[in-house]
């Protein structure tokens, strides 16, 4: 795989998305590719398009993002996370200039946005119509062809779309993070890894019984090993079958995670690894 540094990077886009914003702080020295869906960042790292995409994984306060889950499963062993990255999220109300708040009929923002703030969007917007957008750019792009239309986007978004911070920011009091993944056609060489906290990624399907996840976590219980996110997500065409993506602290070449992987693995019915990636320290918001 070519230097990350010097690559392209894709990114849920278009430009002005978080998303965007972590790969430029990650990445300065790399090209941005912006893609209009997770499914398209993926797809231009199998490709070979970009030599990694960056992706969200996890919102604080609207949870896990599924759909990245769900590609992450459908392309076990063909994707791997390399690195985990975490942003402050900091929002703003964008619109036209001297928009008045009551004439507002339509918000344009991400749906973890809109679910972050419906108390706040209640509260200041009442009666307003919510529109659920596929990043918090293309809402400020959507919101910049109306005077009546108002964005919850980045603050950086508005130059980029000619609005105006309307009210920034919108929920100062409440810490809201979110978390990406940085995704490569190639697992992370482990002698590339930082010496900071190690997480390992793996997929795995349980056999249909009674107590098959009981029994698949008892490895990590007696071998000491954390599991820090576990997500249930459904087979397409299968009914009542599971597939499970789990996040365990770690290594996979520490001793306590190898041995409860292996444990883990005699009661798996299929268990592949995404790879073991270090998770970089927060960056904060750019109030901007």
């Amino acid at each position: 795989m070519p230097s990350l540094a010097s690559s392209s990077v894709a990114y849920l886009g278009p430009e002005g998305t978080f998303s965007n914003l972590v790969a430029a702080r990650r990445f300065p020295k790399s090209t941005g590719l912006p893609c209009a869906t997770i499914t398209e960042v993926i797809h231009s790292v199998r490709s070979g398009l970009a030599s990694c995409g960056i992706v969200p994984i996890e919102n604080s306060s609207g949870g896990t993002i599924t759909e990245t889950v769900d590609l992450l499963i459908e392309q076990a062993g063909h994707l791997f996370v390399r690195e985990g990255l975490t942003l402050d999220v900091r929002l703003a109300l964008l619109g036209t200039t001297g928009t008045d708040f009551r004439k507002i009929r339509s918000l344009y923002s991400h749906v973890m946005p809109l679910r972050h703030h419906r108390d706040w969007i209640r509260e200041n917007l009442p009666g307003v119509r919510m529109i659920e957008s596929s990043s918090t750019a293309e809402a400020a792009k959507k919101a910049s062809l109306s005077p009546t239309s108002a964005a919850l986007a980045a603050p950086g978004a508005a130059a980029l779309y000619g609005l105006s911070i309307l009210k920034f920011p919108v929920r100062p009091e409440a810490l809201n993070v979110t978390n990406f993944f940085v995704l490569g056609a190639a697992p992370l060489d482990s002698k590339a890894a930082s010496r900071g906290p190690m997480r390992t990624a793996i997929v795995v399907a349980l056999p249909q019984t009674s107590g098959s996840l009981h029994s698949f976590l008892g490895p990590f219980a007696r071998a000491g090993a954390n599991l820090c996110r576990i997500v249930s997500r459904p087979v397409p065409g299968a009914p009542d079958t599971y597939v499970f993506y789990l996040e365990v602290e770690g290594s996979a070449e520490d001793s306590s995670v190898k041995r409860a992987l292996a444990g883990a693995k005699r009661l798996a019915v299929s268990l592949e690894i995404l790879g073991s990636y270090p998770v970089r320290p927060r960056y904060r918001a750019l109030n901007r």
